[in-house]
């Protein structure tokens, strides 16, 4: 895993953007990417000299990272990485079996032959970063595979909407990548999404996304028993309940 120093070096911040959005923004991504994992003290004087920002701005990203549950502020203040939440991972989950099989649907009605290229890019550099073993890049492309399929379906914001709404179950998507053989797996379930888009089969594209969506629970179901210390305290899960 990438180290917290090193993750924050390479974050560039845009001037002309909210200074807290993008704090928010570049901790959230150090959560999900295990850079800052679950126990581990959020350290201001680092961030801050790390992303160049004011104390101010990261107090403010600190307290919307709070509300979301992916930090805890302690009584004394100290704010530390939150364990994973199941209860909100299947929430994300839902919402992309709500939300994006019905985008998905949609992208695949409006399909036009002119974005192709993007789409087939996109997959060229999934396979280039996979052949690499670059996890945070290949995680970077699946996310922009998958707002790519937003941008065509017609429907706007819906990408603002998943990111928002899918972030503690980006972090077991991202730690799933660790299996083996699971970069390929990804890459082919990603064809298989594009063929059905491409030939405007709404079935064959929504069909290939439900596969990929199905595999979380046994990824989730691997992890917990791999890195039970990852994990807040939720008891058993019967997936039957919300599948």
């Amino acid at each position: 895993m990438t180290s917290t120093l090193d993750f924050f070096k390479a974050v560039k911040l845009d001037t002309g953007q909210s200074e807290t959005t993008q704090i928010h923004e570049a901790l959230r991504s150090a959560i999900i990417a295990m850079a800052m994992a679950p126990g581990e003290a959020v350290r201001e004087e680092e961030i801050c000299a790390g992303l160049s920002v004011s104390l101010a701005s990261l107090r403010d990203a600190i307290l919307q990272l709070a509300n979301e549950r992916f930090v805890v502020i302690e009584p004394e203040g100290q704010a530390r990485v939150a364990a994973i939440d199941i209860g909100e991972v299947l929430t994300g989950q839902i919402v992309r079996e709500t939300l994006e099989v019905r985008i998905t649907r949609l992208a695949a009605r409006h399909f036009v032959p002119a974005r192709a290229t993007d789409f087939e890019h996109s997959l060229s550099l999934q396979d280039e970063a996979a052949k690499r073993h670059d996890t945070d890049e290949f995680f970077a492309l699946d996310h922009a595979f998958h707002q790519l399929i937003c941008e065509i379906s017609g429907i706007s914001n819906s990408w603002r909407i998943l990111h928002a709404a899918t972030g503690q179950l980006d972090r077991v998507r991202r730690l799933a990548f660790a299996f083996e053989n699971s970069f390929d797996v990804v890459i082919a379930e990603h064809g298989a999404i594009y063929q059905g888009l491409k030939t405007r089969s709404e079935q064959a594209a929504v069909t290939a996304l439900q596969f990929q969506l199905d595999s979380m629970f046994e990824n989730l179901r691997l992890l917990r028993k791999q890195h039970p210390d990852l994990f807040a305290e939720y008891g058993d899960i019967d997936f039957d309940m919300i599948r």
